[in-house]
């Protein structure tokens, strides 16, 4: 198999690689006292204005590009403190050309001024969001992610609509952070620092074909030169407790050398309040409970990046997150017959110790001329999860299990990975490869249990992931653009009880193609077209078999039988400038789905997780921003689909056909020219949700928080109220004449946020001859 796969990948690249030339367009940068210009963006463009390709100059001033030949181009070229230079080039051959800068306070007249740009930029395979235009009153980057089209920020959690586990790059490079961490690393850096967002809800063959997954890659601006700053920022959180989330980020750079560091930190505690209900044919079961649920952590995240050349760097990051996420539940549990007689009375009460720590380490080189006209990037991760817990469980009054758990649990995950890029003139191929092996191991030892059940066990979960990829972006003509990719990936799944001496291992092959095609009238008017195709593994634990009692009558288990979910995709839309509208199919069998059965005869609830169903969803979503006026600006997503479950063979479960609307709003309005004090409106409902395993009513919620910055928005003081109106969360689970509901309440918390952002220029003199760091 793996030959297979080898070949399929030579032959392919071999075939890309044949085509067209390219036109090399360099040049030297300098200002009118003969000074380099450092991190000048030089970009082609064509009759429409759309950019075709760009660089940025080095720190000598010198920049290079591979471009299509063509008729003739425009030149630009721009930098922070000088004006904007602009040159028609003939586009037939290699051109060397030597541009001067005047600074602002002089008149250029080959000055390009252009209109305000879009905040939609559609390209072949994603969608890219100027952040600029998102940044008015934004003073982190997790700020400017929440004004982003199709995306949903809200408490601890981002998500984008019909998408699974999401995949976060910066400039490229993975962030390989658990939720919390990304969070808190994204609330550490100022908005400033961002120059645009990338979404791909249909990812290229380049990235994991793991998931029902989108890709946000958040691009930044290049750091100046002999700089020091940072941001401080705290959020005071109240509800029936305090929490707090205090950080502090320092950014660096000097020549050569650019670093950071990042620390967070928490304190406190939050409480959840739900009801849990199972309705039997003749009594019913409520459960009220209640958690309180330590805030405790730390986290570190630090990167340096060293300039080994004027085109290559080697770098390395390293991150440490430490949670202990302790938490104190207390359910009490009434059993009433049919005529509201209680006729059994208990209550559960469990005490949860538990220590997380997660390290993770990166190397990464890139060198962006590696190969002829193209760039290399090759990274190295390692991550390393150990999580020691303490469960402690007692019931009292009418049931008597008690027992006392130490759960361990270790996870190191190893990842290589290489990723090459050629630009053969109207043709760009990417290829690479990837490599993945993980092991984790999870044991159970339960001091005591009352039940006197031997619920000890070992279990061993190691996963091999071997992929290759290609990509061909075939730039047609200034309208059409079109890119092909495959990728293969073979893996090795091996799971292991040891108590119960049941070894499953899995080999699987499977390819997956991607297909974009785009047609522009210009930059901000597109309609392109997707097909995608992807997988979804199952975790570790879902397969581990291990049983937990949640109370007397709740116990939870794994599934070692799961087979891994395909999906198929495709998506046909239409931008215009701000206005985004798309229409989508999504095909998924062997669907990994949590599942609730209750037994009627032993009063016992198991939730476990099986391919139960396959599914088709049909969509249509429309997204717009509008900021026309000065005083207000408006963001908002509508979606509208019908969703086709059918269960699998062996489960007795009806057909079910759901259509539901999901709609999001994101208003901001401000009271003063400069947009330094603002209230913001934030709302969602979604109506009701149903598959073959249960449904979910319709739910709705809004958030409204006021915002003040001072000291040129240095300094930002805000306060919100999340969840100010919000319906209950609920799930509905019938199994044959029983009917489970749980019921959550909103969280209603009052959030206070301080945020402070600092720089300084360093007093440095730079070694190198023709380098000027004073308009920096």
């Amino acid at each position: 198999m793996l030959r297979v796969l080898v070949f399929l990948f030579l032959s392919f690249t071999f075939v890309l690689s044949s085509f067209a030339q390219s036109v090399k367009i360099s040049g030297w940068v300098t200002n009118r006292q003969g000074e380099a210009v450092d991190m000048a963006t030089v970009e082609e463009r064509n009759a429409d204005g759309k950019i075709l390709s760009s660089c940025i100059s080095d720190p000598k001033g010198h920049f290079m590009m591979q471009i299509s030949p063509v008729d003739s181009f425009a030149l630009t070229i721009s930098c922070l403190g000088y004006k904007d230079y602009s040159r028609k080039e003939q586009g037939r051959k290699d051109t060397y050309i030597e541009a001067v800068l005047d600074s602002d306070a002089f008149e250029l007249g080959e000055v390009t001024v252009r209109s305000k740009m879009p905040v939609i930029h559609r390209e072949v395979d994603r969608m890219v969001l100027n952040a600029e235009r998102l940044n008015s009153t934004a003073n982190t980057v997790l700020d400017v992610l929440k004004r982003a089209p199709g995306v949903i920020v809200q408490d601890d959690d981002i998500s984008m609509l019909n998408k699974g586990k999401l995949v976060f790059l910066m400039n490229g490079r993975e962030l390989k952070m658990d939720t919390k961490g990304l969070i808190t690393y994204l609330k550490s850096l100022p908005s400033g620092s961002l120059q645009k967002i990338e979404i791909m809800t249909t990812p290229p063959a380049k990235y994991t074909a793991e998931g029902d997954a989108g890709v946000i890659n958040f691009v930044t601006k290049k750091l100046k030169n002999n700089f020091i700053g940072g941001f401080v920022s705290n959020v005071l959180s109240v509800k029936e407790h305090t929490y707090d989330d205090p950080s502090i980020s320092l950014q660096y750079k000097y020549n050569k050398v650019e670093a950071y560091v990042t620390v967070g930190g928490g304190m406190g505690k939050m409480q959840y309040d739900g009801l849990r209900t199972i309705d039997y044919p003749a009594e019913t079961w409520s459960t009220t409970e209640r958690r309180i649920k330590s805030n405790d952590y730390i986290m570190a995240t630090s990167g340096i990046d060293y300039a080994l050349t004027s085109h290559s760097t080697l770098g390395a990051i390293f991150a440490f997150n430490n949670m202990r996420p302790d938490a104190d539940r207390t359910a009490d549990t009434q059993v009433r017959s049919s005529s509201q007689e209680i006729t059994r009375d208990f209550e559960t009460l469990t005490n949860y110790d538990s220590n997380y720590n997660r390290y993770n380490a990166n190397i990464h080189y890139t060198d962006n001329q590696f190969v002829k006209n193209g760039m290399m990037d090759f990274n190295i991760d390692y991550v390393n999860y150990h999580i020691d817990d303490e469960v402690n469980l007692q019931t009292t009054h009418d049931e008597g299990l008690n027992y006392l758990n130490r759960p361990r649990t270790l996870i190191r995950i190893f990842q290589a990975k290489a990723d090459l890029e050629n630009n053969l003139g109207k043709v760009k191929l990417s290829y690479g490869a990837a490599y993945s092996r993980s092991k984790t191991r999870s044991t159970t030892n339960y001091e005591y249990i009352s039940s006197h059940e031997d619920l000890n066990d070992d279990f061993i979960y190691r996963e091999d992931i071997l992929a290759v990829y290609a990509d061909m972006r075939w730039k047609l003509s200034d309208h059409w653009d079109f890119k092909l990719g495959l990728r293969g990936e073979y893996g090795r799944l091996d799971g292991n009880s040891v108590k119960l001496q049941q070894r499953t291992v899995k080999h699987q092959f499977d390819l997956f193609p991607t297909a974009f095609l785009e047609y522009s009238w210009n930059d901000s008017k597109s309609l392109y077209l997707s097909v995608t195709s992807r997988i979804n593994r199952p975790v570790y634990a879902d397969i581990n078999p291990f049983t937990t009692y949640t109370d007397a009558h709740t116990i939870t288990t794994g599934n070692p039988e799961l087979l891994p979910e395909k999906s198929y995709s495709s998506e046909l839309g239409y931008t215009w400038d701000d206005f985004t509208i798309s229409g989508s199919m999504l095909f998924r069998k062997r669907v990994i789905s949590a599942y609730t059965y209750v037994d009627a005869a032993s009063k016992l609830t198991i939730n476990t997780v099986d391919n139960m169903m396959k599914n088709r969803m049909y969509s249509l979503d429309a997204s717009y921003y509008f900021d026309k006026v000065s005083w207000f600006d408006w963001s908002t997503d509508l979606s509208l689909y019908t969703l086709v479950s059918r269960p699998t063979q062996g489960y007795d479960l009806p057909r079910v056909t759901n259509t539901a609307v999901y709609a999001y709003t994101n208003v901001n309005v401000f009271f003063d020219h400069q947009k330094n004090f603002s209230a913001n409106i934030w709302g969602q409902y979604e109506s009701k949700q149903k598959d073959v395993t249960g449904e979910s009513p319709a739910t709705y919620r809004m958030d409204i928080g006021l915002k003040y910055m001072l000291f040129h928005k240095k300094l930002s003081i805000g306060i919100a109220g999340q969840n100010l109106l919000a319906s209950h969360s609920k799930s509905i689970v019938r199994s044959s004449a029983t009917k489970y509901v749980y019921d959550y309440k909103p969280y209603r918390v009052f959030k206070l946020t301080l945020t402070y952002r600092f720089g300084k220029d360093l007093n440095m003199k730079s070694k190198h001859f023709g380098i000027s760091n004073d308009r920096l």
